[in-house]
């Protein structure tokens, strides 16, 4: 007599394939932290989780913009403070100077208020932003170009702030008829009013550069504060489809570890049937 099939056998090797499978995908979310590791574990949310990331992506790019933006602004702030200050010195000798009667003494004067004219070019020539001219740009005198820069603030297209720039040297701060800050003369006394004048609009001019560079930094911390809340909220969705319940993981770890176990046991038994079965056989001869 021949036994040629040992089905309690395949049955239950059939389930110890089955709880090893189960196991090593347990394992692999553990030990990965993430329960989608391929496409074949859950396809759609797959497609849903890299669609989330794509869109984290972009709006941390977006984030990154408007620091670099932010950083661009705070460097003319500190170009246009430094103006401001060298303005009002040299008011404040300008109208020191209305009181001093010998020509040499307003030549003292004088020669300070130039000192502080230089240092108006220097700063205006030199505050720049990743080699951009800011505050001494060839865009104001140059009908060619726009005056202003495209800065992007969001991940989406036609996101962007435009950032005006000027030319604030001592030849172009100047009042309504022509006089410029570099004309300034305090030697002749009979100056006084186109002095006082010039300097006027010069010190208008630069507040009013920067209360637009304030509002343009407030419109982009906002913007920044509004992308890193989407981002954030983007990021707890796509954790909640991707990453692993350690908990829930842990338990079907050890649920498939303890039924290898005992299908391999079971195996062990109901390999030895067909033998133990020919034994009672023979004995019934």
């Amino acid at each position: 007599m021949r036994l040629n099939q040992n089905m309690q056998s395949l049955n239950v090797y059939r389930n110890y394939k089955k709880s090893l499978t189960l196991n090593s995908s347990a394992l692999s979310k553990i030990s990965t932290g993430t329960k989608i590791n391929s496409a074949k574990d859950n396809p759609n949310k797959l497609g849903v989780s890299e669609c989330l990331r794509l869109q984290i992506r972009s709006l941390q790019m977006a984030e990154r913009n408007i620091q670099d933006g932010v950083s661009m602004v705070q460097t003319v702030d500190g170009g246009l403070s430094s103006i401001t200050e060298s303005l009002n010195r040299i008011k404040e000798l300008t109208i020191q100077s209305v009181g001093v009667t010998a020509e040499d003494d307003r030549r003292v004067i004088q020669s300070e208020i130039d000192q502080l004219k230089e240092h108006i070019d220097y700063t205006a020539n030199n505050s720049e932003f990743n080699g951009v001219k800011l505050l001494n740009s060839e865009r104001v005198t140059n009908n060619n170009y726009p005056k202003y820069l495209k800065h992007t603030v969001g991940a989406n297209t036609n996101e962007d702030i435009d950032i005006p720039v000027y030319n604030l040297t001592t030849d172009m701060l100047t009042d309504r008829e022509g006089n410029s800050i570099n004309s300034l003369d305090v030697v002749n006394s009979e100056n006084i009013d186109k002095n006082i004048q010039v300097l006027d609009s010069a010190m208008a001019t630069v507040n009013s550069v920067r209360s637009r560079y304030g509002a343009i930094q407030n419109r982009m911390e906002t913007s920044g504060t509004n992308l890193s809340s989407t981002s954030l909220n983007l990021e707890k969705a796509e954790s909640r489809i991707r990453d692993t319940d350690i908990a829930l993981e842990m338990s079907e770890y050890a649920r498939t570890s303890i039924l290898q176990e005992t299908s391999i046991a079971l195996m062990q038994q109901t390999n030895n049937f067909p033998k133990d079965i020919l034994r009672v056989l023979e004995n019934m001869k």
